[in-house]
């Protein structure tokens, strides 16, 4: 969803805490401060696309800076990335400077401490990105949070080149930010991957790994529901679908198969269970998610070797108890 959210000029000294708090809604928890105690003339637009915000800042001298704030197990950081179209900033971060210019893009790690010092009249966009979206080591995003990149030549000038079109004050249709916040998601993750080493561990034990565990849990949660899909799972993630399918190249099955097969496994065992006898066939499917009975009755087949009554018939003769025609017959075994 893409929500804009105007701020109109605050000119009175109380006005630098919603001044700040206006910061805070672009990028992190901050504090501002000015030479002469009052809060500068400024307007911020923010548009929230799915998981991303996306943010255009314009204003004037000021000096803004990170605040502590008590964080609960359950906050996570963010990626913070900086681009100054117009004017310049001096970024801060452990006692080290960096003039970030136009041809600057800083990246910042939201839990760290910084400051940016503005000497004059700027315009600021900012990307704020879940750290856990970009699905990399903290090593890796480490490794590249608190540093200035060129914006001359790879991801850095494709982003230099599209977040000032993104801040658009027409903002954009709910499916579409959704779309873009995705994509922007995909050029973050290509940004610290082409600064980063390489972690050779990030898919088996690192955020990959755990997305991986993640995504079947919650296949495991939501299979009885028709339309749960790779693309839900990726919007429910903040991950975009290309992603979400890089992530699982590395694994046995693909996830639209993973659903499948979660879907057969739970509709074999429903069809087996005695309590179920007068259920039908297409209610079982329909229970596990299925909506299609003879979609479901193929694919059963291909998995299990028989038809989903044959299966049914097979369970109850092995069990003692006879089907609906009043037969006794073996119980399958899977795949023949």
């Amino acid at each position: 969803m893409s929500l804009l959210l105007p701020a109109a000029p605050v000119h009175d000294e109380e006005g630098l805490a919603r001044w700040g708090s206006r910061w805070g809604d672009a990028a992190m928890p901050v504090s501002v401060t000015t030479a002469d105690g009052r809060a500068p003339d400024g307007d911020v637009v923010i548009h929230r696309l799915g998981a991303v915000t996306v943010s255009a800042v314009v204003s004037g001298a000021q000096r803004v800076t990170r605040v502590p704030v008590r964080r609960s197990g359950a906050d996570e950081p963010d990626l913070v990335l900086l681009l100054h179209p117009h004017g310049s900033a001096t970024y801060r971060r452990r006692d080290a400077d960096v003039l970030a210019g136009p041809s600057v893009l800083l990246m910042h790690d939201s839990a760290q401490w910084c400051s940016l010092s503005y000497a004059g009249p700027f315009t600021a966009v900012v990307l704020r990105v879940p750290a856990r979206a970009v699905g990399l080591s903290a090593e890796q995003l480490g490794s590249v949070a608190g540093t200035a990149l060129p914006t001359t030549a790879g991801t850095a000038a494709l982003l230099a080149s599209l977040l000032p079109a993104v801040t658009s004050p027409a903002g954009w249709a709910p499916r579409v930010g959704e779309r873009l916040g995705a994509a922007l998601v995909d050029l973050v993750t290509l940004l610290v991957l082409e600064h980063s080493a390489p972690d050779p561990g990030t898919v088996q034990n690192g955020p990959r790994g755990e997305l991986v565990r993640r995504v079947r849990a919650y296949i495991d949660g939501h299979y009885r529901d028709p339309s749960l899909s790779p693309e839900s799972i990726a919007r429910a993630h903040h991950i975009s679908l290309r992603y979400l399918h890089r992530v699982f190249e590395a694994e046995e099955s693909t996830v639209g198969r993973l659903i499948q097969r979660r879907r057969l496994e739970e509709s074999a065992r429903e069809l087996a269970r005695p309590g179920r006898r007068a259920v039908t066939v297409a209610a079982v499917a329909q229970l596990c998610g299925f909506t299609n009975a003879a979609h479901f009755s193929r694919t059963f087949r291909q998995l299990h070797g028989c038809s989903p009554l044959e299966w049914r018939s097979r369970a109850f003769a092995a069990s003692g108890v006879p089907d609906e025609a009043g037969r006794f017959l073996r119980r399958p075994t899977a795949g023949r």
